[in-house]
């Protein structure tokens, strides 16, 4: 018997039920009554890491994000200011630049700073990742990787699903020379999962993998510029699609497509994954798998809460849907 059975009895949040027990915010006085009830029946008394959290308490969440000065960070942590501020925490916020070294800093020296839990956005996972990490003792979501070598709670983009998906979507426009201008495999979520969600696609409709319309590049606007221009040098295999696993991608490499003298989509259809306002106001405007970040950095600081108040070491790891947004950058394949 946890806190979070205790809450489930209730029909609570676990949040409430760590009010009760500790007495730190109001409970309606019906609500608290029957959580005081369920806690007398069942005999449960928090544990000590739960007490010890409580007593040594800051009001301070630590966050260590990549790059506050992309899109998708910043509306992730927009929903991060949201939850966290109503809750009446601080936030000590940490910008590493996508740095694997300077993320293994912040943990460290956040750790020493004895704040109540940290909200971890990682762009990559390496071992020194998991050594800093399995030395914390203070409740920590990980946002943006999955799998075993994170073991701790995470929240994730269904990455590998979405991509296979899209191109899917590209195949049952009659596509089957579909390019893929894709980043380096660190970031295995983005860069690894996406790209492994393109080539399950084709390999799903017995479509050949051509590695010569597999383009590797970074997150910069540049980067899908190159990778478009690279794709479009050898005139013997110009594909009829070509999937972004990136929006920033996107953008350039559409740009790069109609400076080149393409139409979009007649000659050359392009979608991607991720959906700022600035996708719908390109021309022509970008088809898409939409993640909602907002929801996403909402949900992330309520795991961590919940983390913080129950004192449990959760190893839950949530994946986050998408939604498909057609628009005009995609159409049937007329050349065959």
């Amino acid at each position: 018997m946890n806190i979070k059975d205790i809450a489930k009895m209730a029909g609570v949040s676990i949040s409430t039920v760590s009010r009760v027990i500790n007495g730190t915010a109001y409970v309606s006085p019906e609500t608290k009554e029957r959580v005081e009830e369920i806690l007398k029946d069942t005999g449960y008394r928090p544990n000590s890491l739960a007490k010890e959290l409580q007593q040594n308490k800051t009001n301070t969440i630590g966050v260590i994000l990549p790059r506050i000065d992309l899109g998708t960070f910043a509306n992730m942590f927009s929903g991060v200011m949201e939850v966290l501020t109503a809750n009446n925490y601080n936030i000590l916020l940490s910008n590493t630049g996508g740095l694997a070294s300077e993320d293994i800093r912040y943990l460290n020296l956040l750790n020493e700073k004895r704040v109540d839990g940290i909200l971890f956005f990682a762009t990559g996972f390496i071992k020194e990742h998991q050594e800093v990490i399995s030395k914390l003792r203070m409740p920590l979501v990980i946002v943006g990787q999955s799998g075993s070598f994170v073991n701790r709670q995470a929240i994730f983009l269904d990455s590998f699903a979405a991509a296979k998906a899209m191109v899917n979507y590209l195949i049952s426009l009659g596509h089957t020379r579909i390019a893929c201008i894709a980043v380096d495999d660190y970031d295995e979520n983005i860069g690894l999962q996406r790209k492994q969600g393109y080539i399950a696609a084709l390999k799903e409709h017995n479509i050949p993998i051509d590695y010569d319309l597999i383009v590797i590049g970074d997150f910069e606007y540049d980067s899908g510029k190159r990778g478009a221009e690279a794709l479009l040098s050898n005139k013997a295999k110009i594909p009829t699609a070509i999937f972004c696993i990136t929006d920033r991608l996107a953008v350039s490499a559409s740009a790069a497509v109609l400076q080149a003298g393409y139409k979009i989509p007649d000659d050359i259809s392009i979608a991607c994954i991720d959906d700022p306002p600035l996708l719908s106001f390109t021309y022509p405007p970008l088809t898409t798998m939409r993640f909602d970040y907002l929801e996403m950095g909402r949900r992330a600081s309520k795991m961590l809460i919940d983390g913080i108040d129950s004192g449990v070491e959760e190893k839950e790891q949530v994946a986050m849907p998408y939604t498909l947004e057609v628009r005009q950058s995609t159409n049937k394949n007329i050349h065959g």
